[in-house]
């Protein structure tokens, strides 16, 4: 579990050494699945925000160290509030560290095949050759010009006019054959630079992707505790992409511009030292202004990123937690702490903006204005007759290519670079050796035969890796004989599911020792233990596979394989076998994510028949019927017994009624073993299992001798529909359709569709909509005189490039007065002069048109996101329960469809608008020199646009299909991450690698078919360039030589019309980015038009009865929830809620308990019938004050990632410390917080893990208190305790509802026999109301739910 971090801090922490995973905070945002929220899954990654969701905490087999004791959490926030002081400090040795998170790039190949080797090799080869063509072509260009300027100077000096047009003729042949040729070699080095690259990177790819999963499935558990899952399938999926990038064809790129930043020196070096010498001394400035910019935007980009993740966190947790944050009005004030987080990345933005605007336009200036000095001073040495005009071109075109070539490779580098970061991480885990290593074949093997369970513990003494300083057991010793069924029990955080852990080697102990017949654990082989031994937990974790499946998976893999019948066998001994023959598919039912589409004892019974299939000597139960309501914990108790029957187990129970008749009851108290006995024997003793059991103890007058154990599971409607008890087998609680009934209000989906699926489907959709412009652009209006500024600069932009190509070819013909040399000095410094002043347009206009589309673009993104978030807040809980509006869908939405709009309006406009008017004034001018060549060069152009739009589209549409095909994969890692103990329990390590094995194979594929074609596209564009130029020359050539053209005519159609044929080049590869923000723009507007059902905001007109006493009333209730319009919930709900009074709702889950709840809360509006408070219908009452009345305790309460003070103060807006105080005085919690070195101000971290069950429960009953609401919720706010924490929540509810109107949902039927009125619940009505002695009497359902609480025997 990770340590509470600073959240407005988040740094990135260097790894100190290999073994460690740089746990990135931005990069992990967990979603604990809350019951009051539907459960969501989230795999959202967007190039500029990673936000990879779900690490699910209440997957907790064995309880790690996440939620102990109160010590736990003191130092814990202590630590934390250290942290938070370090963190800041060091900021600036992080800067330092930096270059230490790298490998040295020697080692980035380092699981390279030899086959890889090879195609890197013939890859490097190819890519060198490719090169070298580049400046070569300068060659065979400046000859061309030289040809046609020395027949210009025989016109202008009218000699030898005959044999310079054959001289002419001659060169242009000469030259046009050279071009074809050299772009036919380019084609094939092209093709197999790109080709051998690219296959090498995906090969090595997919090696490290295996590599790196099985070395995860081979971590000890204490590996886990500090990492959370989402930085695992980050890695995978993220990190693997990023380090693919760097070690495929960006290396090949790189490589082809090093060649050509030698080959281009070299040539114009050789051809005039001069010159290049000039040229050269420029270069240094040019790099100066790009480093500069480069440096400062990262810098931007990564605190940019920061606060948008911030942003992103509230966003998931305020989404997450809907149902609270509505509740508590929290609305605003959630809205306002967003719009923070949105401020902050706003201001990085803007800052950015002018960064970029200054660099690219010193470069641009800086360029231009190095043009001017080239030529003025290549005039000078033409005069003096030391270099030919052809000559000058040359050394100014090598030198540029050469100099461009460092730009060219520059963001390729990056590429590089973020790949040796992401190959440490990746390699520090795949070398990682852990501690307990499964993979291992080493340690005796057990053979079952012989195997007794003689287990004893001796003298253990134990903490958690992660928190050395907290002591879990101390001097810990028990002996537990075989065959003996021995209980556990003792408040939270007093080590009893640290004793699973140890057994079944999660951890090691720190001393002491553990033995199994006598022979040490340590000395076993790790996977032979964990198949002797079957582990049921609290939270049963299953796969998303059908049950079957799911049950085989519990067989012991280096056995032969289970068979169906086995399967039915083990689920007949768990009493589930039943339930499953009433669903339409069987045994071939897909259970749904983590099991979510089972109710809570069929999950449970599913377990319990996976943990019995291989069937074990030794059982562990973790508390396996904690969250179950009396009907489900029936079954799977009967089940739990007969599984435990000649075999040793080991029972973890918070409720005592379940472990009565254990062998031996072991009491627990911070690590010690205070009481030991069996339940009458400890009983008798009146000591601290006594005080637990009286707790739990329901009052009862009838002399119920232990009629319980012969009563399997009666229908608990036997009583009430006919006289003759009847034995209970699930039949008739039919389950046709396969629908999850948990205790919470049931609104998880019943279709399982991944959210892969759901967003695919919606862009489909989109693509076929029009694209919203105009919308976009109203929603830009605010911004209007920055665009308008954007606009010109832009404009005047696209027209730089056409004037360069007159002023380009005005300076050739310059050269051909070679025999006029003060013309041409005139003329050359003339000329030179206007690339001054274009030096300083480009300038200016490079500045305004970024900083202004740049700025108007960020205040747009954070107009957008407020907005969205906004509507989305507006939204009735229904909206939530769909799943296309799952919490990772919706922050997704807001994290990267803002962004993705920006690519409309921002920088990406300018450059739109600077192209577009760069094609048509460099049309216009061509076409005005000279239509016939224009046409032409136009008519052969579609080529290179066609092939470059290919490359493009290869290389985007295959990267799009690898990754959604690599997607599906991430699903297997994240599942297998986050339910590792499970996992390593099962001893499927194995399973799941061939698993992922198999699943990467068709990605592969397809990644591989992608290089081919893509590796074409390149090949065509960048050879197709040199036939165009040889055309070109050629046709210009015949129009000279016939007069119809003179040479500058020529010059400029065939340079305006190359500078704009570079600019469409470009405008094709905005193409994607318009798409994507068509998508998201349509995605956003799609939220914003949403008209709310249930409108919290929209209050005019509505009702605010006073004074608010509490009383409410429903009447002939039908209803379903809109999620699942086949499951009727309520049906013909009438109850009655007394002012002052405490009513109890009892009854099975999915009986509808929950749902009164939400519609008392207007979560949701009733089908029929009406939900009244104080005789007002709730459709009428103003919202806000309605819920401003009541409070709601949840079972698994939603705590924000503020501090303590700020969590209860979340119940009333602008409340005072001294009601802090007061709140939690009367929540029992006032001491435990003062105990905390930063009392109110410690952060209980994301969802409260950083506090046990209890804590959070207790800062949640006064987070409703403050409010001191009329009406007080319950829903079942002690369900997941232990008795000591239960007890002393349970005071503090019955404090709270002291002399206020309450309702309470429980299970535990002690915690409401005092209430004034139960009413018991059945199937969407209410059968039976009165008090508790009433109801016993009357021998009715309530009747049978007692019984099977009941503890102490009646004498």
């Amino acid at each position: 579990m990770t340590d509470l971090k600073d959240q407005n801090n988040p740094e990135v922490i260097p790894s100190e050494t290999s073994e460690e995973i740089i746990v990135k905070e931005r990069s992990t945002t967990a979603v604990i699945t809350s019951t009051d929220s539907p459960t969501e899954k989230s795999q959202t990654s967007s190039s500029d925000e990673k936000t990879v969701n779900d690490v699910d905490f209440s997957v907790v087999d064995a309880l790690p160290p996440q939620s102990n004791n109160d010590d736990i959490n003191q130092d814990e926030s202590l630590k934390s509030t250290e942290k938070g002081e370090k963190t800041k400090d060091s900021k600036k040795k992080d800067k330092d560290n930096k270059n230490d998170d790298k490998l040295p790039f020697s080692q980035l190949f380092r699981y390279a095949s030899a086959i890889d080797k090879l195609y890197m090799i013939l890859g490097s080869i190819c890519a060198l050759a490719n090169g070298v063509a580049i400046p070569l072509m300068t060659i065979i260009f400046s000859d061309f010009i030289q040809v046609f300027i020395a027949f210009n100077t025989a016109l202008l000096s009218g000699i030898e006019l005959d044999s310079k047009r054959t001289e002419l003729d001659d060169g242009i042949k000469k030259n046009s054959i050279y071009f074809i040729i050299l772009g036919c070699g380019v084609f094939v080095c092209a093709y197999g630079q790109m080709f051998f690259w690219m296959t090498a990177g995906e090969n090595q790819a997919k090696r490290i992707r295996q590599l790196y999963y099985s070395s995860i499935l081979r971590q000890d558990i204490a590996f886990f505790d500090t990492v959370p899952t989402g930085d695992v399938t980050t890695r995978i999926s993220g990190d693997v992409n990023i380090y693919q990038e760097g070690i495929s064809e960006k290396v090949g790129l790189i490589t082809q511009q090093f060649a050509v930043f030698i080959s281009g020196f070299a040539i114009a070096y050789s051809k005039g030292w001069k010159l290049s010498l000039v040229l050269t001394a420029i270069i240094p400035l040019l790099a100066i202004a790009g480093g500069v910019m480069a440096k400062a935007i990262s810098d931007d980009a990564s605190k940019g990123q920061d606060s948008y993740a911030a942003a992103g966190a509230v966003a998931e947790q305020v989404l997450s937690g809907i149902r609270t944050v509505i509740s508590f009005g929290g609305e605003k004030r959630e809205l306002a702490r967003y719009k923070n987080k949105l401020d902050d990345a706003y201001k990085t933005g803007v800052k950015k903006a002018f960064i970029s605007g200054t660099g690219l336009g010193a470069m641009m200036g800086i360029m231009f204005g190095s043009y001017g000095l080239a030529f003025w001073f290549g005039s000078i040495l033409v005069v003096r007759g030391e270099q030919t005009g052809g000559e000058v071109l040359n050394v100014f075109f090598a030198i540029i290519m050469g100099a461009f070539s460092i730009g060219n490779a520059a963001p390729h580098f990056s590429s590089v670079a973020n790949a040796l970061g992401a190959a440490k991480n990746l390699f520090s885990v795949i070398e990682r050796v852990p501690i307990i290593d499964s993979s291992l074949n080493t340690g005796k093997k057990i053979n079952k035969s012989e195997f007794k369970g003689h287990i004893e513990f001796k003298n253990i003494n134990f903490h958690y890796p992660s928190r050395p300083d907290v002591q879990v057991l101390k001097d810990f010793s028990l002996t537990i004989e075989p065959g003996q069924t021995v209980a556990l029990v003792g408040s939270s955080g007093s080590g009893k599911s640290t004793i699973v852990g140890l057994l079944e080697r999660f951890y090691n102990p720190i001393s002491g020792s553990i033995t199994l017949d006598g022979e040490d654990i340590k000395n076993l082989n790790v996977k032979s233990l964990r198949t002797q031994i079957g582990l049921v937990g609290q939270e049963p974790v299953l796969f998303p596979e059908s049950i079957k499946q799911n049950v085989f998976w519990g067989a012991d893999p280096s056995e032969k394989e289970p068979t169906l019948d086995d399967v039915i066998e083990a689920c007949k001994k768990s009493n589930a076998h039943d339930f499953i023959n009433e669903l339409p598919k069987k045994y071939d039912t897909l259970v749904g994510e983590k099991g979510a589409l089972l109710s809570g004892g069929q999950k449970q019974r599913i377990a319990i028949a996976r943990a019995l299939i291989k069937d074990p000597p030794l059982l562990l139960l973790d508390e396996a019927t904690s969250a179950l309501d009396t009907e489900s914990e029936r079954l799977v108790q009967t089940a739990l017994d007969n599984a435990s029957t000649n075999r040793t187990t080991i029972v973890i129970a918070h409720r005592l009624s379940t472990i009565k008749h254990a062998d031996k009851i072991v009491v627990m108290s911070k690590g010690e073993i205070i009481e030991i006995g069996r339940h009458d024997e400890l009983i008798a003793k009146e000591g601290v299992y006594y005080g637990l059991v009286r707790a739990q103890e329901l009052k009862t007058e009838q002399n119920n001798e232990d009629d319980d154990e012969n009563d399997d599971d009666s229908s608990l409607s036997s009583k009430t529909e006919n006289d003759i008890a009847i034995n209970f087998d699930e039949k008739h609680e039919k389950h046709h359709n396969l629908t999850r009934v948990t205790t919470k209000a049931s609104t998880v989906r019943s279709g399982v569709k991944s959210e892969k699926e759901i967003l695919e489907e919606s862009e489909k959709e989109k693509l076929n909509q029009k694209m919203p412009l105009a919308r976009v652009f109203r929603a830009n209006l605010p911004e209007i005189y920055l665009i308008i500024i954007g606009t010109i600069a832009s404009t005047v932009n696209g027209a730089i490039m056409p004037l360069f190509s007159l002023v380009f070819a005005s300076i050739l013909e310059v050269f051909s007065n070679v025999n006029q040399p003060e013309k041409l000095r005139r003329d050359a410094n003339f000329w030179a002069g206007m690339f001054g002043i274009l030096a300083l347009v480009a300038l200016l206009c490079n500045f305004f048109q970024l900083a202004c589309f740049m700025i108007s673009a960020e205040r747009l993104t954070r107009r957008l996101r407020l907005l969205t978030f906004e509507a989305l807040m507006k939204q009735e809980i229904g909206f939530f329960d769909d799943e296309k509006n799952g919490t990772g869908i919706l922050t997704s939405k807001l994290a990267v469809d803002a962004s993705k709009i920006e690519g409309l309006t921002g920088s990406l406009m300018g450059n739109i608008l600077q192209n577009m008017a760069n094609i048509g004034i460099g049309l216009g001018l061509a076409f005005a020199f000279g239509w016939k060549l224009t046409f032409v060069i136009i008519a052969a152009s579609p080529v290179v646009a066609i092939s470059g739009f290919l490359e493009m589209k290869a290389l985007a549409g295959f990267g799009a299909k690898t990754r959604k095909a690599y997607e599906g994969t991430g699903q297997i890692v994240q599942q297998s991450v986050s339910n590792m103990r499970t996992i390593s329990a099962l001893t499927r390590e194995e399973t799941f690698k061939t698993m992922y094995a198999d699943a990467i194979r068709e990605p592969h594929k397809i990644a591989i078919k992608g290089c081919i074609l893509s590796s074409v596209g390149f090949g065509c564009s960048q050879g197709s360039l040199y036939f165009i130029w040889s055309l070109a020359f050629w046709y210009g050539g015949q129009l000279v030589m016939s007069g119809e053209y003179n040479v500058q005519q020529m010059l400029r159609v065939l340079f305006a019309v190359v500078f704009s044929a570079m600019a469409v080049g470009q405008m094709s590869t905005f193409a994607p980015n318009t798409a994507k923000a068509k998508v998201a723009a349509i995605s956003i507007f799609e939220v914003l038009d949403r008209k709310p059902e249930i409108d919290a905001t929209d209050n005019e007109g509505k009702d605010r009865p006073t004074p608010v006493k509490g009383e409410a009333k429903f009447e002939g209730v039908h209803f379903n929830y809109p999620a699942r319009p086949d499951v009727h919930i309520l049906r013909g709900l009438d109850m009655s809620i007394y002012s002052g009074k405490t009513i109890a709702l009892v009854g099975s889950s999915g009986s509808g308990k929950s749902t009164v709840i939400a519609l008392l809360l207007r979560w949701y509006d009733v089908n029929s019938g009406k939900v009244d408070v104080e005789k007002v219908d709730v459709k009428n009452w103003n919202l806000e004050y309605l819920r401003s009345n009541i409070s709601l305790v949840g079972q698994e309460p939603v705590l924000f990632d503020l501090t303590i003070g700020e969590n209860i103060a979340y119940g009333k807006e602008g409340c005072s410390q001294e009601e802090i105080e007061q709140a939690s005085k009367n929540a029992n919690i006032y001491n435990f917080i003062t105990s905390l070195p930063d009392k109110y101000d410690t952060r209980v971290g994301e969802k409260g893990t950083q506090l046990s069950g209890g804590q959070k429960q207790r800062i949640a009953i006064a987070r409703a208190l403050i409010r001191s609401p009329k009406l007080l919720l319950l829903d079942e706010a002690t369900s997941a305790l232990d008795s000591e924490s239960e007890k002393v929540v349970q005071n503090a509810l019955d404090k709270a509802s002291k002399n206020r109107t309450t309702l309470t949902i429980a299970h535990r039927l002690s915690t409401i026999q005092d209430a004034d009125l139960i009413l018991v619940c059945k199937k969407g009505k209410i059968i039976e109301s009165g008090k508790h002695m009433e109801l016993i009497s009357q021998q009715g359902l309530y009747y049978e739910l007692v019984n099977k609480q009941t503890l102490i025997k009646k004498k």
